[in-house]
């Protein structure tokens, strides 16, 4: 606005210089056009690069496959088939006090602080309300192309540089759908963005072991917890759950109040000889067709009805594939099934060639939505910078690529050179989180207040949900927090049957 007042001024009392007027007038055109930057997905990460990158004045196109928003917690009933890890009866396992966005605090639920997941898909849907988000949303609109515009004459009018180095447009083709249209006729659009956020979660993909992997027969019925559901369909058989994280903690909880046993297989756990129907036992080492199921270290077999594999998810691009045109002269882009790694990214966001392709939400074990929050406030702030000062924070293109090798051999925040871990974060997060505030340069102190209360709220509910082992009552669910707002932050524990159990056993 200020540009423009200036120029009407200028136009009043300069009256005889048309060539200049028109000079000013392509100059502040150039620089005042909005970058326009593609989302994929408008589920938690979508949703909060959208209301940052807005506030930011850059324009997200937002481009979702499903009718509605909420990714992973857009839980539908009456589908033919499950293609989400949400079920009928799934609690959060962190408390809302801890979930909540920065800019949002989570008011619904009362006193409770787990709620069930149609509590999350509210928050999220008044989240996209309160800043009136629905106006980037394109639902209905499945991305199947994903091509990075190498040649110069594509990429004369980039607003985006890194000092010298030019950042390439990047083309999406999707696929868009409507109650008017079938499937067999889908519309099919394309367009140019200056940057794209690849925003589409991590939980599509199911992933199970090969060498344990058996398909279901007529002895033996095996499924991905992605295809759980209802534990009644269960009743009176005998149920094996492959892993014992939340998943397979929760489904193996779930189910022992309808199936005949329930077994829990999990790296580290002895074998359980008590009298309910539900029993811990060592990692499975071999399923067989005929329902029989070896265990490590324990001689003999149990033999089970039904196999969940609570074995975790592959990351899954479709869009990105031999066509995308990346870079050839450096590292592939990589997404290998089983390796649950994506490379080369700098700071697990930054695509290391292309940072205007990034890939918020990729690292797990993390508090989601605080966590994305900051990846968006980072990448908002290096759009505008690359886009008026050709600054950066990012090192250059090679140094970029040595430290994304690094991270890709780590092993994530265990530093184990596990490559299954390269984006686990858990502890590491908070650092992770303060690092992507200076990026955005919002770091002070209410930031670090923020950030530091959700520790201690992660670390208070991590140590009562440890408390149980997996598939054991979850009495942890029941505590109630209260965040503490103003000078320093803080919690309070308003009441927790963790508590009352340990102040009853002393």
């Amino acid at each position: 606005m200020a540009k423009v007042v200036t120029f009407i001024v200028f136009i009043y009392h300069f009256p005889y210089y048309p060539l200049f007027y028109l000079l000013i007038i392509m100059a502040t055109a150039k620089t005042s056009s909005a970058l326009e930057v593609a989302v994929i997905g408008a589920g938690a990460a979508g949703l909060a690069a959208a209301r940052v990158f807005s506030r930011n004045g850059i324009v997200p196109f937002v481009l979702e496959q499903e009718p509605s928003l909420g990714g992973v917690w857009n839980y539908r009933t009456g589908e033919k088939s499950k293609a989400k890890p949400m079920y009928q009866n799934l609690r959060t396992n962190l408390p809302k006090e801890l979930m909540q966005y920065r800019e949002k605090k989570w008011t619904s639920g009362g006193n409770r602080s787990y709620l069930a997941h149609k509590e999350v898909l509210e928050y999220l849907k008044d989240y996209k309300s309160d800043f009136d988000l629905d106006r980037f949303i394109h639902y209905n609109s499945k991305v199947t192309q994903l091509t990075v515009l190498k040649n110069q004459s594509s990429n004369e009018d980039s607003k985006l540089r890194i000092r010298d180095e030019v950042l390439p447009k990047i083309r999406l083709e999707w696929q868009e759908s409507s109650p008017e249209i079938c499937e067999e006729n889908l519309e099919t659009k394309s367009k140019v963005f200056d940057a794209v956020c690849v925003a589409n979660g991590h939980y599509d993909k199911p992933s199970v072991p090969p060498n344990i992997y058996v398909p279901s027969n007529d002895k033996l019925k095996t499924i991905h917890s992605m295809e759980y559901n209802d534990p009644n369909d269960f009743h009176g058989q005998t149920v094996l759950c492959i892993g014992g994280r939340a998943s397979g903690s929760d489904l193996a909880r779930e189910l022992s109040q309808t199936a005949c046993h329930v077994y829990v297989s999990y790296t580290g756990a002895k074998k359980s000889d008590d009298e309910s129907n539900l029993s811990h036992v060592p990692r499975t080492t071999a399923v067989h067709a005929d329902g029989k199921v070896e265990l490590e270290g324990i001689e003999g077999c149990i033999h089970v009805d039904v196999v969940i594999y609570c074995t975790g998810y592959d990351y899954h691009f479709p869009f990105l594939n031999d066509q995308s045109k990346f870079p050839e002269s450096e590292e592939e882009f990589s997404v290998r099934p089983g390796e649950r790694r994506v490379k080369p990214l700098y700071k697990h966001l930054f695509h290391a060639a292309i940072p205007n392709l990034s890939f918020p939400g990729l690292q797990h074990s993390v508090v989601p939505f605080p966590y994305v929050e900051f990846q968006a406030e980072a990448l908002a702030q290096e759009l505008l910078m690359w886009s008026t000062s050709a600054s950066s924070s990012l090192p250059n293109r090679a140094d970029r690529y040595q430290e994304a090798f690094v991270d890709s051999t780590l092993g994530g925040a265990k530093q184990n050179g596990r490559v299954q871990d390269t984006h686990y974060l858990g502890g590491g997060q908070w650092d992770y989180c303060r690092e992507m505030a200076k990026m955005a340069k919002l770091y002070n102190q209410d930031v670090e207040d923020y950030i530091s209360t959700n520790q201690a709220i992660y670390e208070h509910s991590g140590q009562e949900r440890a408390s149980s082992p997996p598939g054991s009552d979850d009495d942890y669910r029941e505590t109630q927090y209260k965040r503490l707002y103003g000078k320093g932050g803080g919690f309070e524990v308003i009441s927790s049957n963790i508590s009352a159990l340990k102040a009853e056993s002393s």
